[in-house]
């Protein structure tokens, strides 16, 4: 069952029930609403809680919804523009964010560190909101877009997908570590040892608080200046909806998660139709891990953004749509 609740900044895990469904989010200068249905929270797990919002389309004829599913450290807000252009080719969309981050249960005391202790939590984030929002209420036939280590997730439940989605596209997934200091696989057995040894919640590495972001010129995610400085001022706006650097537990869950979906006996599973978008500059995640899983994968094919940057939906016109337009094609095929 979802409920429509109120959001005051920095007190949402104690939210009162009953209000208007747009003060569930927040909107700003530059970032303006796009056309609500309804949002509110979604009960799971031990007394927590999603947060969801559900969009309508802004053109006829409907085409169905899409599930879009965020990256780590991304809310509902940053993905407004996205949800707007998603509505302009007649798509309505439901999102959330994940537990542990955004305006959902955080997971531990200290709200700064992004913590998450197994892919199942996210696998059965994303059946609760099948289950409760986009089963019930939501025009079919539905798709799946998702981003980043949201793509994970999607991969993870894949074998569950083909009862609930259509068609995927996975942008940027997070199907390999990027660049590090240490080789990939090193990453995942020290995270594992440092979870061992109850370090788990343990900040891995990243920045501290949220409101510590890099300038624009260093950035990794992208080469939009305009998108990157609003996301920022989005950020230090409403630091309550951030998160710092990922725990151990998180880069442990995230390793494990990789190799599951990275495993035949598992993408073999995964039989709906599927389309990974590769950044082709990625310096956030493994670019041509990416590549090679669609490859591996008999319901799969990719696509390379030649020279975009790992956040497709926030990137530079000229990379920004032909994402979109991957998007829209795809999903025109069913």
């Amino acid at each position: 069952m979802a409920v429509a609740a109120n959001i005051h900044p920095g007190t949402q895990n104690e939210a009162p029930a009953g209000d208007p469904a747009e003060t569930v989010l927040f909107q700003m200068d530059g970032n303006p609403m796009p056309p609500l249905a309804d949002a509110g929270y979604v009960p799971v797990g031990r007394n927590q809680r999603l947060r969801y919002a559900r969009f309508v389309a802004r053109r006829s004829p409907r085409r169905g919804t899409i599930l879009l599913l965020s990256g780590r450290n991304e809310t509902i807000e940053k993905l407004f523009e996205t949800i707007k252009d998603l509505g302009a080719i007649g798509f309505d969309v439901v999102t959330f964010d994940w537990r542990g981050q955004g305006g959902s249960s955080r997971l531990l005391r200290n709200r700064n560190k992004g913590y998450l202790d197994s892919f199942d939590t996210w696998r059965d984030d994303i059946e609760a909101i099948f289950k409760s929002v986009v089963l019930p209420d939501c025009h079919a036939p539905y798709y799946v877009l998702a981003h980043s280590s949201g793509a994970l997730a999607a991969l993870y439940a894949g074998p569950n997908m083909l009862t609930r989605a259509s068609r995927m596209v996975l942008l940027s997934p997070f199907v390999g570590f990027g660049p590090l200091p240490l080789p990939p696989q090193w990453v995942g057995r020290i995270a594992h040892w440092l979870v061992a040894l109850g370090f788990g919640s343990m900040r891995m590495w990243g920045k501290a608080k949220p409101a510590d972001r890099q300038p624009f010129v260093t950035n990794r995610l992208t080469s939009d200046a305009a998108r990157y400085a609003r996301n920022r001022k989005l950020a230090e706006e409403r630091p309550d909806l951030s998160l710092g650097g990922p725990a151990v537990a998180w880069v442990a869950a995230a390793s494990r998660a990789i190799a599951r979906v990275n495993s035949p006996s598992h993408y073999s599973q995964v039989k709906t139709p599927t389309l990974f978008v590769i950044a082709g500059s990625d310096q956030v995640v493994s670019a041509p891990a990416g590549v090679r899983l669609a490859n591996a994968m008999r319901s799969a094919a990719s696509v390379t953004v030649d020279g975009a940057r790992h956040e497709l939906l926030q990137e530079a016109d000229l990379f920004r749509e032909q994402a979109l337009a991957a998007v829209d094609a795809f999903f025109r095929e069913d």
